[in-house]
C-alpha cells in the first residue's frame, strides 16, 4: 500500500485551520459516551491533548509530512487492532467494532474467550481485579479507546496532508483490516485455536504486516520476528 507521488501534495490548507480540525476532534472524542474517554480526569484529558497535539506539530514539521503521518497511523492501527481484536462483536456499541467482524479475517468471537486469554495477556490487571473479566475488559476497553484516538487524529491530519478525506478514509480502513486480521491470527497461534486464513492467506498477511511494521520505523525487531514466523506457515 503505497502513497504515489500523484497523491502526495502540499496542505491546502492553513496549519491554524488543521489545528482547529485536530482540537475538534479531540473535543468530540471526550463527549463520545459510547467509551470511556468522556470518563477521563481533566488532568488526564489535558495530557491526552497536548500529546497529539505534539504529534500533530511534527508532522506539519517533517520534511515527508505525508510518510510521518503515514507511519504513526500504522503504529496507532497495530496498537488499535491488538486491543479492537478483542472487543470486536455483532453487537458491539461501537459501529467500527461491528463491521470489522465482516472482514473473512477477523471472527469477532475472541471477546468469547476472555477467560483463557486475559490471565495470559493481561496478566496484571486479571491478578489486580482477582480474575474479573468485566475489569479486565474494561481496561482493555480503555486501551482500544486510547488508541482509536490517536488514529484517529492521525487520520484527520493525513485528510488534510492528502486534501481527500477519502483517500485517508481507504488508507485507513485497509490498514485497519490487515492489522485486525493479523492481531487475530496471532492470538489463535497462541491459544492453539483453529485459523481462519489458509496457510498461503496467512503467510501474504504475515509479509505484509512485517514490510508495514517496519516502514513504521521503530517496529524493527517485531517486523523481524513476523518474518521469520511468516516463512514457517
Amino acid at each position: 500500500m503505497n502513497i504515489s507521488e500523484e497523491t502526495r501534495r502540499e496542505p491546502r490548507t492553513p496549519n491554524i485551520l488543521i489545528r482547529a480540525a485536530v482540537k475538534s476532534c479531540l473535543s468530540e472524542a471526550f463527549t463520545d459516551e459510547s467509551g470511556l474517554l468522556c470518563r477521563l480526569d481533566r488532568w488526564t484529558r489535558r495530557r491526552v491533548i497536548a500529546e497529539n497535539m505534539a504529534k500533530m506539530n511534527l508532522v506539519l514539521e517533517a520534511t515527508d509530512p505525508v510518510e510521518h503521518c503515514y507511519q504513526n497511523l500504522i503504529r496507532e492501527i497495530d496498537n488499535e487492532a491488538e486491543m479492537g481484536v478483542l472487543l470486536a462483536n455483532p453487537v458491539a456499541a461501537v459501529d467500527a467494532l461491528r463491521l470489522i467482524c465482516e472482514d473473512p479475517g477477523v471472527s469477532g468471537a475472541l471477546y468469547l474467550e476472555m477467560h483463557q486469554i486475559a490471565p495470559v495477556m493481561f496478566p496484571d490487571e486479571y491478578a489486580q481485579s482477582n480474575g474479573d473479566l468485566h475489569r479486565v475488559r474494561a481496561s482493555v476497553q480503555a486501551l482500544y479507546d486510547r488508541a482509536r484516538l490517536d488514529r484517529t487524529v492521525s487520520e484527520v491530519l493525513m485528510a488534510y496532508l492528502l486534501d481527500s478525506r477519502q483517500s485517508a478514509s481507504d488508507i485507513t480502513q485497509a490498514l485497519i483490516a490487515l492489522f485486525y486480521s493479523f492481531h487475530e491470527e496471532g492470538i489463535r497461534r497462541q491459544f492453539d485455536m483453529s485459523s481462519l486464513l489458509d496457510a498461503r492467506e496467512t503467510q501474504d498477511l504475515f509479509v505484509m504486516v512485517a514490510e508495514f511494521l517496519r516502514r513504521a520505523g521503530s517496529y524493527e525487531d517485531r517486523a523481524s520476528l513476523i518474518g521469520v514466523n511468516a516463512g514457517t506457515v
